[in-house]
């Protein structure tokens, strides 16, 4: 008998299965895949399966219809790249001026809202 794989649905937390809190993405850190795949090729040689990836894993882009163009969190996939859960959870929240969150904006320059 084979044993059946559970799928959490999409933007769930894998260890505990909780929904994730949607992220507020402002034009200022918001970039295309494209644009995303450009920024982060020099630091991260990510490919565009990858960055897919981690968007689906960690909830890091949205679109405002179905089908319609991702918006990448430039702050969020440095985070999700440097696997630092502890501050895209904070970012997540809204906390921009934690200063764990804050220097992924400094370092990509990118100012706070």
């Amino acid at each position: 008998m084979k044993s059946a794989v559970v799928r959490l649905p999409a933007k769930t937390v894998p260890e505990t299965g909780e929904r994730l809190r949607p992220l507020w993405i402002p034009a200022a850190e918001a970039l295309s895949v494209k644009q995303a795949l450009f920024a982060f090729q020099g630091e991260y040689a990510i490919s565009e399966d990858t960055l897919r990836r981690l968007i689906d894993k960690h909830g890091i882009a949205n679109r405002s219809v179905t089908g319609g163009s991702w918006r990448v969190s430039a702050p969020a996939l440095a985070m999700a790249l440097d696997g630092d859960t502890a501050a895209l959870e904070l970012l997540r929240q809204d906390n921009r001026d934690h200063p764990d969150v804050a220097r992924y904006f400094a370092r990509l320059g990118i100012p706070r809202p």
